[in-house]
């Protein structure tokens, strides 16, 4: 795994104004399509609980030229265009559209799956999204002005790859940080500490339960990446609290979902 940092000019941000809980925020460009990206994002998620005081990610699905060609060549209609899917369902939360882009990659990615609406059909629905209001967005100008938003700030921080993160501390007259590529874990909260100037006491995780409920429908990969255990020890936990009917696993031969019960 490779990757590049470079330093960008301060002024490439959207938004100079942090709340004040939010102390480094990182904007995230991603191909749906990407090994890495899929990858990262456990990372991201990873960081979000360890960090949550001190930063604020930004998920953007690079809007290059080669990203959108790939979302418009693997769809047959605006319900799987990714790209548009994901606009759509970010107008329903951030949270829930960086739930939704993450199951539709656990499909595409780890199954070698193409596009189909039956699959965006699931994904929405298990990503907590209103379908109606989502089909009903779809067909709003307003995503491909978002999109065009999108692809001015990727110019401004001269994106040219995904994966790429770039850090900001609070200080807007600083520059940011680019790292192109995929690291390990170490190296983002390496670059958080840095950039925060000191030494900062990260957030346990929660319970394996708690967590699996908050986001009610998990991969094991995803699991995997937040508590850091080993593989065996993962599926004695899992196994654990399926028999305590605390989670299930869903019935899809090709998948490692876990869900919580209601």
């Amino acid at each position: 795994m490779t990757g590049e940092l470079k330093m960008i000019h301060a002024n490439s941000r959207e938004d100079a104004n942090l709340s004040p809980v939010s102390k480094i925020e990182i904007y995230s460009f991603f191909d749906p399509f990407s090994t890495d990206c899929f990858k990262l994002s456990a990372i991201l998620s990873k960081l979000r609980l360890e960090y949550k005081q001190y930063i604020r990610i930004r998920h953007i699905l690079n809007p290059s030229l080669r990203v959108l060609t790939k979302c418009q060549a693997q769809s047959t209609s605006d319900l799987d265009n990714i790209a548009l899917a994901y606009k759509a369902a970010e107008l329903q939360g951030r949270l829930r559209a960086e739930r939704f882009i993450h199951l539709v990659q656990n499909e595409i990615i780890t199954k070698k799956d193409i596009i189909t609406e039956g699959m965006v059909n699931d994904c929405i629905n298990n990503a907590g999204i209103d379908y109606d209001v989502f089909k009903e967005d779809l067909h709003n100008k307003v995503l491909k002005e978002s999109l065009q938003v999108d692809l001015h700030i990727a110019r401004e921080m001269d994106i040219t790859e995904a994966p790429s993160l770039v850090f900001f501390s609070e200080d807007v007259h600083e520059e940011g940080l680019k790292v192109e590529g995929l690291y390990p874990y170490h190296i983002y909260t390496y670059i958080i500490n840095e950039l925060m100037g000191t030494s900062i006491e990260k957030e346990l995780p929660p319970k394996l339960e708690e967590y699996i409920q908050q986001q009610q429908l998990v991969t094991k990969e995803e699991l995997l990446t937040i508590y850091e255990w080993p593989e065996k020890v993962l599926n004695k936990e899992l196994k654990k609290l399926a028999l305590q009917q605390k989670i299930e696993k869903l019935r899809d031969p090709k998948g490692t979902f876990w869900r919580a019960k209601l």
